[in-house]
């Protein structure tokens, strides 16, 4: 199957935001899932991948300008938090990797 070069790089707009939806939510869960350096190296990962989705919502051409200004912010948001290390935070005492001391 064929696909011209605008729809391989313009991703559905409500595909999208239910992903990053998705990854937000998996974010949020204080047991994100085993790696095998444990649950906090998922994440820094799953932090930029919610930025980078951000930036294609704020910029999606589907979506109106007032959603993109909103996506920004949020973007803003989630870049200060990768880039203080905030992904790299210990999980809550009950949920810590072992490695982690408090």
């Amino acid at each position: 199957m064929e696909f011209d070069t605008e729809e391989r790089q313009t991703p559905c707009p409500l595909g999208l935001i239910a992903a990053t939806v998705a990854l937000m939510t998996r974010y949020a869960d204080p047991t994100p899932g085993q790696t095998a350096s444990g649950p906090c190296d998922v994440h820094p990962l799953l932090a930029k991948k919610i930025a980078s989705n951000l930036l294609f919502l704020q910029h999606h051409p589907e979506l109106p300008a007032q959603f993109g200004q909103v996506m920004a912010q949020a973007r803003a948001q989630w870049c200060d938090m990768v880039e203080r290390g905030a992904g790299n935070a210990p999980l809550p005492m009950a949920h810590a990797c072992p490695s982690v001391r408090h």
